[in-house]
């Protein structure tokens, strides 16, 4: 008598493609961002600060930052749709950096799509471009009560300092990660 045995079988997941950001990604990028803050950091932010933020407003913030000097800027596309799914952006460290000369300044990667590598990808392209302009070391700012903190320990980074900041009218720590960089 013979058996038979299922076995599950996911789904194949899309290869992500990571590239450099263009001007035709500031819509994708707003939309992640807006979305990613709304779902992060709910419990953490006030919510009058949440339902404000707009699609149109982080558009413009955006169109502003593609014009900033050394900036970088790069994108997780999906490839059936080309719909942007997360990005990360860097550069020269904002505020004086505390002796650390370059900067990720933001990193986020879309609900559905986490958990998939694709922040990791981020990650390493934006260290890379880092390293490939010159840097020796990067800093990372990230909510002390982000509960996606983990991640910058997991790729290397170690704590260097925190501070308070306000953020909607809230004070709210952050925690400074930094990495040295080999050259590229």
């Amino acid at each position: 008598m013979s058996r038979s045995f299922t076995f599950p079988v996911r789904a194949p997941t899309r290869r992500v493609l990571i590239r450099p950001a263009g001007w035709g990604d500031i819509e994708g990028v707003a939309r992640v961002t807006v979305d990613t803050w709304g779902q992060t950091y709910r419990e953490i932010l006030p919510q009058a600060y949440l339902q404000q933020m707009r699609y149109a407003a982080s558009e413009s913030q955006r169109s502003r930052m593609m014009h900033a000097q050394g900036v970088h800027h790069f994108v997780a596309v999906e490839p059936t749709a080309g719909e942007v799914v997360g990005f990360a952006s860097c550069g020269p460290t904002r505020n004086g950096g505390g002796g650390v000369p370059s900067e990720i300044y933001e990193l986020y990667v879309q609900n559905g799509f986490q958990g998939r590598g694709i922040g990791r990808r981020l990650f390493r392209a934006a260290r890379d471009r880092l390293a490939g302009d010159g840097h020796e070391a990067m800093i990372v700012w990230v909510l002390s009560d982000n509960p996606n903190r983990g991640f910058y320990p997991r790729m290397g980074g170690w704590r260097r300092s925190k501070k308070i900041i306000r953020v909607g009218g809230a004070a709210v720590e952050e925690i400074a990660y930094t990495w040295r960089l080999d050259r590229a």
